[in-house]
């Protein structure tokens, strides 16, 4: 029986899940994305498995795509230390393991009714969604990473580690002085304890979800991690701040953020 390769179409179905796989493993694991990177090593790692396909080599199988697996999940997340590699190793094996699974359970369901066409205008409309959902999340999450950033408070001589979000929707200002406010978590204001060491200063604001009058207290000093510092600080207390609990300040522009307009 004489058996036929197609290394052309072997290698278009590894390309393409490689390159799903590494974009699935970083939407899961909220890795910024690198698409120029990831196509070629995709390619690459393609090209790898036609030519162990195609030659007999000395070495097993196994330990070729072992071998494989770990140069393109090195190279294309580039962790900074060994255990970010395992858990970027064995989340990327067990996402192939579940969509391995998914496609074979579609093929036999399809197979039986002799939908072999069908199966495969099914499966490229899949990838292209899925690939255009991972594209857009990612793309959020990359905003997301860039637009947070760590910050000391320091009020009242007392020191607490927060999380402060970038948010050019936030254009809260003092009608009184013309300077940015700040928005802070409730949580956050009664561990400062602002309503008992100061009298609030009453700040209107309009957003879609209605208008009215925020209470702001002076804050003493935000220190960002670039080493920057934003001093007497105007901050308005909302019950309503995210739906992320991790942030509790947001600045209301990028020089704000930056820690430029210090006192």
């Amino acid at each position: 029986m004489t058996v036929c390769f197609y290394a052309d179409l072997y290698f278009i179905l590894n390309f393409i899940m490689n390159w799903f796989l590494l974009y699935i493993t970083a939407w899961w694991l909220h890795e910024p994305s690198h698409n120029k990177r990831w196509v070629l090593l995709s390619a690459a790692c393609a090209i790898f498995s036609v030519i162990c396909t195609s030659y007999n080599f000395k070495l097993p199988i196994n330990i070729l795509a072992l071998t494989e697996l770990v140069v393109l999940i090195w190279q294309a997340y580039r962790p900074e230390n060994l255990k970010k590699f395992i858990t970027e190793f064995i989340t990327y094996i067990s996402l192939s393991a579940f969509t391995a699974g998914m496609i074979f359970m579609l093929k036999e369901v399809f197979a039986k009714r002799h939908f072999s066409l069908l199966f495969l205008l099914l499966s490229v409309f899949i990838l292209f969604i899925l690939f255009r959902f991972l594209r857009v999340s990612i793309a959020v999450q990359d905003l997301k990473r860039k637009s947070v950033v760590n910050a000391i408070l320091v009020h009242n001589g007392k020191t607490q580690e927060i999380k402060a979000l970038y948010d050019t929707g936030n254009h809260l200002v003092s009608p009184y002085t013309g300077e940015p406010v700040a928005v802070i978590s409730r949580d956050l204001s009664e561990w400062a304890e602002l309503s008992k060491s100061a009298a609030p200063l009453l700040i209107p604001y309009h957003s879609i979800g209605g208008s009215g009058l925020l209470e702001a207290y002076r804050l003493d000093i935000l220190k960002f991690q670039d080493g920057s510092t934003k001093k007497n600080f105007l901050a308005a207390v909302s019950d309503n701040i995210c739906t992320d609990k991790e942030i509790q300040i947001i600045l209301n522009n990028q020089t704000m953020a930056k820690g430029e307009y210090n006192a």
